[in-house]
């Protein structure tokens, strides 16, 4: 499969709204997926498909940004999240798309193709993306190359049919080298304690502990209340609880007119969460500071704070939890939020 050089891959952490219409646009604008006319050795074809020459709509390139640019199993833990392209295939079926996510289980896919066994369901419901049908992501390692797999299943009414997209991407080993200087990798070795003030005193503040979203996210932050809370890959759809290594959660607090926009991430490692905060920093500024009252990484806590036309944003870690907050109308709002968070 060809490789190619494209966006980072499934941080469950996903990224801001500061950075992620950057990457939809990245991905919606690109033209390198090379299409290929039949499936690879370690994906089962099911009984009916039919190629076809249907091309990748655009939900699919927004898809990629919540399942296979997010997919935490592409990158060996503590390292950045390695951009990847690749190829895609697609077929119809006059089978259901229910019937194709049946097909494509979690048990099939490890016994087939040995891609990594999971107790839950890789699906998510097309509906919460803009169309009729399903979409399924499968990770693996392969010689050291992480390899992601999305499968869609969506409906045609009109031809009465199913058309059935593969995507699949493969890191690029070379990728870290493409990455500008000026951004920093996540940190490989040891993570220091910082010893000068971080913005916000958030290295005195106690460190997050445990799963719980009320404790996490509190209701309340000063004067601004939470007023919508949602799963990062499935948005408008109200968590009950986050997982570790699993799908960050957004939540949105509001005080009269202002609008603070906050991500939570939980990884499985310090270093993990501190890639959340690479890959931040490489899509809201071009030269990470070299001012620590501005920006660290590889530090306990590390962190980033940008302010510019878009308005203002700071990301932070604390121990493999990762946050950032952004506020549309600059910083002063950001500001009073910050002040009064409790991590």
């Amino acid at each position: 499969m060809r490789k190619l050089v494209a966006i980072t891959l499934l941080l469950p952490l996903v990224l801001s709204v500061t950075s992620c219409s950057r990457i939809i646009n990245k991905f919606t604008e690109d033209k390198n997926l090379t299409k290929v006319g039949d499936l690879w050795p370690d994906v089962p074809k099911m009984d009916g498909l039919t190629s076809s020459e249907a091309e990748l709509p655009v939900y699919i390139h927004l898809l990629m940004r919540t399942t296979l640019n997010n997919l935490y199993r592409l990158n060996k833990e503590g390292e950045d999240k390695t951009p990847a392209k690749g190829d895609w295939a697609v077929f119809t079926t006059p089978k259901s798309a229910d019937d194709v996510k049946d097909f494509y289980s979690n048990e099939r896919m490890t016994s087939f193709g040995q891609w990594d066994p999971n107790q839950k369901s890789t699906c998510l419901d097309g509906k919460q993306h803009g169309f009729s049908g399903v979409a399924c992501v499968f990770g693996k390692t392969v010689n050291n190359r992480g390899n992601g797999l999305l499968i869609v299943a969506s409906h045609d009414e009109a031809k009465k049919q199913t058309n059935v997209f593969f995507v699949r991407v493969e890191s690029d080993e070379t990728a870290n080298t493409n990455r500008p200087p000026s951004v920093p990798s996540a940190p490989r070795g040891e993570i220091k304690p910082i010893d000068w003030n971080a913005p916000y005193g958030i290295e005195k503040r106690p460190m997050p502990t445990g799963l719980d979203l009320d404790a996490l996210l509190p209701k309340q932050v000063g004067p601004y209340t939470q007023t919508l809370l949602e799963r990062a890959d499935q948005r408008g759809v109200v968590p009950t609880s986050i997982e570790v290594d699993g799908a960050s959660v957004y939540a949105t607090y509001k005080a009269s007119d202002k609008d603070i926009f906050v991500e939570l991430g939980v990884s499985g490692s310090a270093g993990n969460a501190q890639s959340a905060l690479g890959t931040a920093a490489g899509d809201t500024t071009d030269k990470f500071p070299s001012d620590p009252r501005f920006g660290s990484i590889g530090t306990e806590p590390s962190y980033l704070k940008v302010t510019n036309e878009s308005g203002a944003f700071f990301a932070w870690t604390r121990g493999k939890y990762y946050f950032s907050a952004s506020a549309k109308r600059g910083e002063a709002d950001l500001d009073v939020f910050m002040q009064a968070f409790a991590f």
